[in-house]
């Protein structure tokens, strides 16, 4: 592991006489030194304060700490105080040497910091911005030449950077001497220290506080206390940073209490999320998760045992202090024959034993949530299963599209496409079953599993998504538009709409809807091979086709805005910000449009107005599209569950813990909720309401 160095900025007084009028920060920095250094809870190795220093002599100390760092070293730069924005609409973070009328040659300007982090070797780094960015000018203008405010996070953009900032929004202004508004106090940097120094920031109860989390915590809170204050995000890292440690770390509530609960039933719920504690928290969580599974293996519920037991079968997460669990309690459980007349699948949900009150000739179907099966792949499945006729298609990361019984979870049959990972949806039309890997749409047979016709045209990636149409296939590829005999792979015709790739393809009746990975959505007439109209959509369109309804396209933006785009001339009928990225593709029904996003929640909006019914807040990014079946919304988290809420009310039916994210978007059949899971295994989830 690399060292974890911090450099802390902060100014409260300055020279010049208006920045002096403005209400000044808390002093607060100090606060977040002690949490940094304490080595119970951050350990950072190396903390540096800087208090109301002049900008050369930030500028030299800036450059020694970027200078000579490692890939794995974790750099976290801080900086509160005020910030202005010149002639140009450049944003420059003030110093105590800052004069209004001088910016560029008396203040850290934002392109330095960035230049200088951009050269810095580190791939872990960490930007904090306390401080207003916009309105600020000049002394000698009455008005600005740019926009009304500077979007910090446009600023700072670079590979292995994480920045917060704790609003993007204009806070006061300048006409002349006289100050309009007010600079926020700090509770920004308040709820950034308490959600460290008494662990609530440590949101999955993992025991470890990641810098998804800890924004996640101190945005919720910020917003509260003041709602016109919206913290934001921009992060272009692989892999979640571990800022701190939860020193009150204890095992969540609803664990102890299925744990002290004399239902077995309720015992038997607690052997999931332990295992998953076991395999993704830190030391002191493992051991604990551990010390209870081992606990469990003794319970007199043979169903409990056998479950925890077959959680242990691996070698221990952590080696405990403690002697072994005796062997022979587990091998009486090994011994006893299923009572079961009709041999269940493998992985199928072990029948409860009832006891002599509540045994039953017939028993009683499995409750929401619970799961009936689970196939194993050997990579992390995101792609969006498919089920058509008993039958779930869905792809992984290895490069695989597997079929498998949607009843047992028993294999039909897989093939290696290895062209890349499989995240595409797989499309079923006639005996053929595709999806999209790499630069190529794969046609296979659906029932044999042998590939019959692959298509690959240019030199980038095909879309993630693939319209049928009648006996037609609609692909993108690069910026053109690919029709296709869906039998035979030939090409009917190709439209070009520009250079950049296309992400997804939406059919609306004989218009092909198309979004590009910059910033466009157009519309084709797929039998005038025309354009119809096209848009820009600020910050990349990344959602996709199942966001279609009534003559409206959904489309969502890493900004956080959802878009309501009327699709027979593209004009937008409303936004809605919902201040973190969007990522995936919403879903429409009975009049309400669902959308989660990178602050951990799923939003119920009016589809006429964009107005917000309701939002839910899960425990990690909602990057999946939801699915919704009669009053139930599901969809999944990056903290591993699926969940169950529902869309009147916004409340939480069930969740179903997966052991690690859920990326892939669940598909709901018959009662059967399948969705796929960063843990390698394809899920099959009882959805019923």
């Amino acid at each position: 592991m690399g060292r974890k160095l911090a450099l802390l900025i902060a100014n409260y007084t300055y020279e010049d006489e208006g920045l002096r009028r403005l209400t000044a920060p808390a002093h607060d920095a100090q606060a977040l030194a002690e949490v940094l250094r304490d080595p119970d809870i951050a350990g950072f190795d190396d903390v540096t304060v800087l208090v109301d220093e002049p900008h050369y002599r930030i500028s030299q100390v800036l450059g020694e700490f970027c200078k000579d760092r490692h890939h794995d070293d974790l750099i976290l730069l801080y900086f509160t105080g005020h910030g202005l924005k010149d002639d140009e609409g450049e944003l420059h973070l003030a110093t105590a040497d800052t004069r209004r009328d001088n910016l560029l040659v008396t203040s850290l300007h934002a392109g330095l910091i960035d230049r200088v982090m951009t050269a810095c070797m580190s791939r872990r780094q960490v930007l904090i911005l306390d401080c207003c960015y916009s309105g600020a000018f000049p002394a000698a203008r009455l008005a600005s030449k740019g926009d009304s405010d500077v979007r910090a996070l446009d600023k700072f953009h670079g590979r292995g950077r994480t920045v917060l900032t704790a609003s993007d929004a204009t806070q006061y202004s300048f006409e002349g001497d006289r100050v309009n508004g007010s600079a926020p106090q700090s509770v920004f940097t308040r709820h950034l220290v308490q959600g460290l120094r008494d662990g609530g920031a440590d949101l999955d109860g993992d025991g470890d506080i990641t810098l998804d989390e800890l924004y996640s915590y101190v945005h919720d809170r910020v917003v509260a206390e003041l709602p016109q204050q919206r913290p934001k995000k921009q992060e272009n890292v692989e892999g979640r940073i571990v800022i701190a440690r939860n020193v009150n770390w204890a095992l969540p509530t609803q664990i102890q209490l299925a744990l002290s609960s004399p239902i077995a039933m309720a015992r038997l719920g607690a052997v999931e999320p332990l295992a998953h504690l076991r395999r993704y928290g830190n030391a002191t969580v493992r051991h604990r998760a551990e010390e209870e599974l081992r606990r469990l293996t003794e319970d007199d519920s043979r169903s409990v045992s056998r479950a925890a037991t077959t959680q242990l079968g691996d070698r221990p997460a952590v080696e405990a202090p403690a002697p072994p669990v005796p062997a022979p309690t587990p091998a009486p459980v090994k011994a006893v024959p299923a009572p079961a007349p009709t041999p269940a699948p493998a992985t199928a949900v072990p029948p409860l034993t009832p006891t002599p009150s509540s045994a039953k000739a017939v028993p009683p179907p499995p409750a929401p949530g619970t799961r009936l099966w689970s196939f194993q792949t050997d990579h992390c499945v995101r792609s969006t299963p498919t089920v058509v006729d008993g039958v779930v298609y869905v792809g992984d990361d290895g490069g695989s599209l597997h079929a498998v019984d949607a009843a047992t979870g028993e294999r039909r049959w897989s093939r290696a496409l290895d062209a890349g990972p499989v995240r595409s949806t797989p499309a079923v039309h006639g005996d053929l079953v595709y999806a999209t890997a790499g630069r190529t749409l794969y046609a296979t047979d659906k029932g044999t599993g042998q590939g019959r016709w692959d298509f690959a045209e240019g030199r980038v990636g095909v879309s993630t998504t693939v319209g049928v149409v009648a006996d037609r296939l609609c692909v993108g590829n690069s910026g053109t538009l690919y029709m296709l005999n869906a039998e035979h792979g030939t090409e009917h015709w190709h439209f070009s709409v520009g250079m950049t790739t296309l992400q997804w393809v939406a059919l609306d009746g004989p218009s092909a809807i198309l979004g590009n990975k910059g910033n466009h959505v157009y519309a084709l007439d797929a039998h005038a091979r025309r354009k119809k109209w096209g848009t820009r959509v600020v910050n990349s369109p990344v959602s996709g086709p199942s966001a279609l309804s009534d003559g409206t396209l959904y489309v969502g933006n890493q900004r956080g805005e959802l878009h309501a785009l009327d699709t027979s001339n593209g004009q937008r009928k409303w936004r809605h910000d919902t201040g973190s990225a969007i990522r995936s593709a919403p879903t429409v029904a009975d009049g309400t449009v669902y959308v989660g996003n990178d602050d951990e929640r799923l939003y119920a909006l009016d589809a006429a107005t964009g107005k917000v019914k309701w939002r839910f807040t899960a425990m990690g990014p909602v990057r999946t599209t939801p699915a919704v079946t009669g009053t139930t919304v599901h969809f999944g988290s990056d903290d591993g569950s699926v969940y169950a809420v529902d869309t009147v009310s916004g409340r939480e039916r069930w969740r179903f813990p997966t052991g690690g994210p859920v990326v892939s978007s669940p598909a709901v059949v018959d009662g059967v909720l399948y969705v796929g899971s960063d843990d390698t295994r394809l899920h099959a989830i009882v959805a019923a309401d």
